[in-house]
């Protein structure tokens, strides 16, 4: 699994990229966005971006190719699974996007098409998303075992004569020290251990400058780093050791998480993944497989509240399909939700349903009621304390709402 991203400014240009490959290109999955023609599509992206009309390059394009002998495994549904988990991982949510599969080549891959202009007006985060994907790349294919590219791994060492017998022992002792090297430091004590030298060689050869490369002799032969192998530039190795840091810091905010979380629950006989947690808390819903119901197994969606409250499952049925209740056209799964009593951050229509989407907080004060109420902000949340300065006290401010009860 291999990522490539790209930042650019026109949607329209992306999306008839991705979607214009005659025979060879399909939706697997989307958010936020008018799929009824190209051009709708490409308006719902041109919309939200107008939030931001300060930034130019808000067009997020990510494609994610796969080794072929993965072939197998990857359906349409495994492969969006994984488009969502690497844009959760990389921090790309509550934004619109498209995940479109293109089959015109041997090795399987997708794009991944994503406005970086939030929901909520704020920016997709871009620092260091190059290095942090390589992070994520690599978590994702040992989570799934997926495969690995070989390069020298094929390599018969004990057939060779000096010195490439040597060169290819580092390059066996340089790649097997990186695997977890978090700074220079413990690659080149990594490296010793195994009879090499790492050299950092300085601008000028002034140890008082800025480094510009390494080289790394072992039996009396010295290679510069890029000479072992082009991914072993210096320039590569900050980059991978830099990549194994930020892997490094994930792994314990996610070790410290699980010491300090319950364990997700049990919906219909499956437990949740953390994944399919955070979707749901997002206001998403996930397709299960195998769920248990009264003694039958089945397939479908799976739809909660974002408290993990109470589990309902669609099968046969789309919960993203578009309904029309009260003045909104909404999922069909905020519908229910509002119905059953629950606050929903729900994914409307906004003036019109020209490909226009908006989030309000939708709930009804009693089960009974016939219409439903809405803020911007959340009802559930306690109200913002100011200070009354005429009265000399404290009181709460009113909550901001988009307009009076339906």
């Amino acid at each position: 699994m291999i990522a490539k991203i790209v930042t650019g400014k026109s949607f329209g240009g992306a999306v008839r990229y991705m979607m214009e490959k005659s025979g060879h290109a399909r939706m697997i999955d989307s958010d936020g966005v008018e799929l009824s023609d190209i051009r709708s599509l490409i308006g719902s992206f041109n919309f939200q971006r107008k939030a931001r009309p300060e930034k130019a390059e808000v067009v997020g394009h990510i494609s994610l190719s796969f080794h072929k002998d993965d072939t197998p495994r990857l359906t349409d549904g495994f492969m969006a699974g994984l488009a969502r988990e690497y844009m959760q991982r990389m921090g790309i949510t509550d934004t619109q996007y498209i995940v479109v599969r293109h089959t015109d080549t041997e090795h399987p891959h997708l794009h991944i098409l994503y406005n970086r202009v939030k929901y909520d007006t704020r920016l997709v985060r871009s620092h260091n998303e190059r290095i942090r994907s390589v992070a994520v790349c690599k978590a994702i294919k040992q989570k799934y075992d997926l495969t690995f590219s070989e390069g020298k791994e094929n390599v018969k060492i004990e057939r060779l004569h000096d010195p490439d017998k040597v060169k290819y022992r580092i390059y066996e002792a340089v790649k097997t020290a990186l695997k977890g090297c978090a700074c220079f430091t413990e690659l080149v004590e990594q490296l010793n251990r195994e009879g090499v030298t790492a050299t950092f060689i300085h601008r000028g050869c002034d140890p008082q400058k800025e480094v510009q490369g390494m080289t790394f002799t072992m039996q009396r032969q010295t290679l510069k780093a890029s000479q072992v192998d082009r991914k072993f530039s210096y320039a590569n190795l900050c980059k991978i050791i830099e990549a194994n840091r930020a892997e490094r810091e994930r792994q314990e905010i996610e070790r410290h998480k699980q010491e300090h979380s319950i364990r997700n629950p049990i919906i219909f006989g499956v437990r949740l993944t953390d994944g399919q947690v955070e979707q749901i808390k997002d206001g998403q819903p996930v397709y299960i497989e195998e769920m248990q119901y009264e003694g039958k197994t089945f397939d479908g969606y799976l739809v909660m509240d974002d408290n993990l409250t109470r589990g309902r499952a669609y099968i046969g049925h789309d919960p993203r399909e578009w309904v029309e209740y009260g003045k909104y056209t909404m999922r069909r799964m905020d519908r229910d939700l509002i119905n059953s009593g629950f606050v929903v951050r729900a994914l409307v229509q906004w003036w019109g349903g020209h490909g226009q989407i908006t989030r309000p907080y939708l709930w009804k004060e009693n089960p009974s009621d016939e219409t439903y109420q809405e803020s911007w902000d959340d009802p559930r949340k306690p109200r913002t304390l100011r200070h009354d300065t005429k009265q000399g006290k404290i009181v709460s401010s009113p909550k901001k709402s988009k307009g009076s009860k339906l």
